[in-house]
């Protein structure tokens, strides 16, 4: 096997071992924060706030009408206990008595509104952990497909690294550097295959001279056109 072979071959462990490293990259950010999670956690942290909120507002609406209504009963009890005989007195409380009613449906249709407030906090708080516990569930179930791909992705990594250590002992060591640097020059692709008298990186068209040379040769070819290494099969 001449060289441009074994670094066909080499190019193919790397190009493995790039779509590993970069799988493996992405499933470890995936099982470390999976934005998921912390949005649905997020919106049901929200849903709970205004639920308290809500709460609140309808404990001090409900302790206002408590107030309130203690203060009507005892303004009727004044105003009915014949304690009070000046015409004008009585009038006055008549008058207050009047107000304080009124004022009370005021406080009673606020009430009113913030039970209605709770409620739908409540139901959309409900919503929010129901498709909280949906979504983890998911993305539990998920991870556990991860992990095995990671497993199973890890021992192929490993397996190709052996093999890549093999294929280094026989190439000549100038030859692996003008490889690396090529790699890190065209995007990780330093060998290209001849096809049909095409370069199969570029599509630049090689003369029958350089493909015979390519596979028979034991010196390297170029392509002219993208400078990577010509690998003929």
């Amino acid at each position: 096997m001449n060289q441009s072979a074994h670094l066909y071959r080499l190019q193919q462990i790397d190009s493995q071992l790039d779509q590993i490293h970069a799988r493996l990259k992405q499933i470890e950010k995936m099982l470390s924060e999976d934005s998921r999670i912390l949005d649905a956690r997020k919106k049901l942290e929200e849903t709970h706030r205004q639920l308290e909120k809500s709460r609140f507002r309808l404990h001090n609406a409900e302790e206002l009408v408590r107030q309130h209504t203690i203060k009507i009963e005892q303004t009727t009890s004044t105003l009915y206990s014949g304690s009070v005989r000046n015409p004008k007195e009585l009038q006055d409380l008549e008058k207050e008595l009047a107000s304080l009613k009124k004022h009370l449906e005021t406080l009673e249709d606020q009430q009113l509104e913030a039970m209605m407030a709770v409620e739908q906090n409540e139901l959309l708080e409900k919503e929010a952990s129901e498709a909280y516990q949906k979504t983890l569930g998911q993305v539990i179930s998920e991870q556990a497909g991860l992990s095995g791909e990671r497993e199973q992705l890890e021992k192929t990594k490993s397996r190709l690294e052996t093999e890549r250590q093999a294929i280094c002992a026989s190439i000549r060591s100038e030859n692996l550097q003008i490889y690396e640097q090529l790699r890190s020059q065209k995007k990780g692709v330093a060998v290209t295959l001849v096809e049909e008298n095409s370069c199969s990186a570029c599509g630049a068209t090689i003369r029958a001279s350089e493909v015979q040379a390519a596979r028979m040769q034991p010196h390297l070819i170029f392509c002219n056109s993208c400078g990577r290494i010509l690998y003929s099969g």
